[in-house]
């Protein structure tokens, strides 16, 4: 099963897909949020790789509570909900631009597309314990 992560930011919107069966999680791109860019272009990767599920992280609080972040992740799935047909899941994203920044790091790798690597990190902790993504 295909499923597309999402790293949502006030400006860019880091995107990254998945196969569940196997485990293995790919950084996309990222997107500009101007204009809903990005929810179109969500849309059309969606279609793209029939993906059947989508993963939006929440930048919660250090008690697991909702933050301006948080609440503007949730407004941009509550948008996109409308343009797509699939469940879409939260998870928990606490320091997945910090683990992306270090694993770019560690590789030498250019820090333009960290955006898609946290969405990659959000990803891989969806596989990692399924149950703690919460619906839409």
């Amino acid at each position: 099963m295909i499923v597309i992560a999402v790293d949502v930011g006030t400006v860019r919107v880091g995107v990254a897909w998945g196969d569940s069966e196997l485990g293995h999680c790919f950084p996309v791109a990222v997107f500009d949020r101007a204009q809903g860019r990005a929810e179109s272009a969500l849309k059309s990767l969606i279609d793209e790789k029939s993906a059947s599920q989508l993963v939006i992280g929440l930048a919660l609080g250090s008690q697991g509570e909702e933050t301006e972040l948080s609440q503007n992740a949730r407004r941009f799935a509550k948008r996109l909900s409308k343009r797509v047909a699939i469940p879409i899941f939260f998870v928990d994203e606490a320091f997945s631009s910090d683990e992306a920044r270090e694993r770019l790091q560690s590789a030498g790798a250019d820090r333009k597309n960290l955006d898609a690597y946290a969405a990659s990190i959000i990803l891989e902790r969806f596989f990692s314990d399924k149950q703690s993504g919460r619906k839409l």
